[in-house]
């Protein structure tokens, strides 16, 4: 009965966007890494392919909470059923577009009669509440929390990491505080799993544990990112600080001719800012991956691809430093790079090629050959000049280090790479926009 419950209820999240559909795969259909494993598994499920994984420490801050929601919301659902989540970290999640959904069909348990609370209680804590209260509180970037603690922050870790008119803030005190006092002397972290309501009614466990969850919910609401102030990126577009209203028409309107000719599948926008070309390119009906190293940037346009209803999925990243492989051989999580291999049919490049010039010292022609290989057909790439004042602030007092530079230089480096279908010199900027080929 229990089990019938629970295939009903997979079956309206699965409606309802919240959780992935899977198969149960016959053992001669068994995917060739399951070969030796030692037992060899009973059973094995399939579920569809994500168009392009993500991982917690790619996420923004407003992402991330979305993703705490959503795996309380979908324990409370499995609690109405009579099961809950035995496990709870960002992994049981993904991505598709702009909406967290569910990939773990592994995680939910049945739960004893008249049991109190939840078995992953400690975990989401450890994984949502605490890296969000750091986050809130201190500053501390959310991405380097998931790079460094796969399993999330103890309360003791966490203590440590915050001053004592935190520790003793009343929303801090229960999340962080108290259970490091308590862990320190019982040598272990308190538990709130598994115990059982033994006097009359059992639905009073249900009850308990309901409530328990609308607290985590609360405390989420309590930690929630703040809305980010607008940086110098966030505001580049609307400040015009490259360009005029006039040149901005001008490129969106050589943008969109371009997007026209290359008709795309999947686009990747990297160094996409505010995302103005990434919703151009997923209004033409391409699949988008946006990345950029302002979470505000990514914050914002994660929730314009909601309210708009775009297949964008925005990733925090640095790219000159993108994220690596992860995990037992670095064989869990894949690097970016491999990711994005064969891909995209169209990368963009704007306003980007001059940051990983200055910033990362990277030469010009390695950056090229990067964005050849990110591409299987189709580049956009936008050449700001030296004499850019985005670019003269950008290198500062090393301006005389690219003063060798040039447009001619520039073409020559594409050649051996892309065949050249246009270039368009933006009007009253020294910027050049080229839609190219790959070789």
């Amino acid at each position: 009965m229990a089990r019938k419950a629970l295939a009903v209820l997979l079956q309206q999240m699965q409606g309802e966007g919240l959780w992935i559909p899977a198969k149960a795969l016959e053992p001669s259909r068994f995917p060739p890494f399951l070969e030796g494993a030692c037992p060899l598994p009973r059973q094995a499920w399939e579920h569809p392919r994500v168009f392009f994984p993500s991982y917690a420490h790619e996420w923004s801050p407003a992402m991330f909470q979305r993703v705490a929601a959503t795996t309380l919301l979908v324990n409370e659902r499995l609690l109405a059923a009579g099961w809950e989540l035995k496990d709870a970290t960002p992994s049981n999640l993904l991505f598709d577009g702009p909406h967290p959904i569910f990939v773990d069909h592994l995680s939910p348990s049945p739960r004893q009669p008249g049991q109190m609370g939840w078995s992953a209680y400690g975990q989401f804590i450890r994984t949502f509440l605490i890296p969000l209260c750091l986050h809130r509180l201190n500053g501390l970037p959310l991405t380097w929390i998931h790079l460094a603690r796969r399993d999330g922050v103890s309360p003791e870790d966490a203590s440590r990491q915050l001053g004592l008119v935190d520790r003793l803030r009343p929303s801090v005190f229960g999340l962080v505080t108290l259970p490091a006092k308590l862990s320190q002397r019982q040598g272990r972290a308190p538990s709130r799993g598994l115990k059982l309501w033994k006097d009359g009614d059992e639905s009073m466990g249900q009850i308990i544990t309901a409530r328990l969850l609308q607290g985590l919910h609360k405390r989420l609401k309590r930690w929630a990112p703040p809305i980010a102030d607008a940086t110098l990126w966030s505001r580049y577009d609307q400040a015009g600080e490259s360009y005029t209203p006039e040149a901005l028409q001008a490129k969106e309107g050589f943008i969109q001719q371009a997007l026209e000719t290359c008709r795309p599948k999947a686009v990747l926008d990297l160094g996409c800012n505010t995302g103005r070309y990434s919703k151009l390119a997923a209004r033409a009906g391409a699949r988008v991956v946006a990345v950029d190293g302002d979470p505000a940037c990514i914050d914002h346009l994660w929730q314009q691809a909601i309210e708009e209803r775009l297949d964008i999925l925005p990733l925090v990243m640095d790219l000159g430093r993108p994220s690596p492989a992860l995990g037992w051989e670095n064989g869990e999580e894949a690097s970016f790079l491999e990711r994005t291999a064969g891909r995209f049919d169209l990368v963009f490049a704007l306003a980007l090629i001059h940051h990983l010039l200055v910033r990362e010292r990277v030469p010009l022609t390695r950056i090229l050959a990067h964005l050849a290989r990110q591409t299987t057909r189709w580049a956009i790439i936008e050449w700001v000049a030296p004499e850019d004042p985005q670019f003269e602030r950008l290198a500062g007092p090393h301006r005389h280090l690219y003063e060798t530079l040039s447009i001619a230089g520039f073409e020559a480096a594409l050649g051996p790479l892309f065949k050249q279908h246009r270039a368009f010199p933006v009007p009253g900027v020294a910027r050049t926009l080229y839609l190219l080929e790959k070789l």
